[in-house]
């Protein structure tokens, strides 16, 4: 029940909050960023970097995806992405998360994920596990409890702290002009042809 919500919502409501960097409403934001900083996650990127950001994925998301592609350049400029996983979109979503999150070299099996995705199936590149265990299953549940209550109906999810320390989220795959505003960090290149809509 909640897969099929949040598919439909994500497919159609991800625009009410598609400018960058509204603030989450509701509950106290910054209760809710505690505890983002402590959920576990993929860190990808600088090891010291200049700035964080956070991004709730599903493995499967076209538009995690690209946001993905129009992270990178950001990253070998000094930004440290938090991957943090959820599992709707598909019955296979669960199983890639948790492929991704097994202990080892979680950065490469997000890269594997991506780099192998398959846009004409809507599948990412990493064979899903079999047998989740019920304490992964559950803290990606949380994942997804989490994000929706930073006020974000789908994937992708980005959240930051701005140069004020205000917390910000954006729903969707940002437009690349917005990215210096979100990372903190100049303008990267991007020539990537899939990106072409965002530029």
């Amino acid at each position: 029940m909640l897969r099929a919500a949040l598919v439909l919502m994500s497919a159609v409501v991800l625009t009410s909050i598609a400018a960058a960097g509204s603030t989450p409403a509701g509950a106290n934001p910054q209760k809710l960023f505690a505890t983002l900083e402590k959920t576990d996650a993929v860190h990808e990127g600088a090891k010291e970097p200049k700035r964080v950001l956070y991004v709730f994925f599903d493995a499967n998301c076209y538009y995690c995806h690209l946001a993905w592609k129009a992270l990178q350049p950001y990253e070998t400029a000094g930004l440290q992405v938090r991957w943090v996983p959820v599992a709707y979109q598909k019955p296979t979503s669960l199983g890639r998360a948790a492929a991704i999150m097994q202990p080892g070299n979680r950065a490469a099996a997000l890269r594997a994920n991506e780099s192998g995705y398959d846009a004409a199936q809507f599948d990412g590149g990493i064979a899903p596990l079999n047998g989740v265990a019920p304490q992964l299953s559950s803290e990606i549940e949380a994942n997804t409890e989490l994000m929706q209550a930073f006020g974000a109906p789908g994937t992708p999810a980005l959240v930051w702290k701005d140069s004020t320390g205000t917390i910000r989220v954006k729903a969707g795959v940002p437009r690349l002009s917005e990215l210096p505003r979100i990372t903190g960090l100049p303008p990267q290149p991007n020539a990537d042809p899939e990106l072409a809509r965002f530029r």
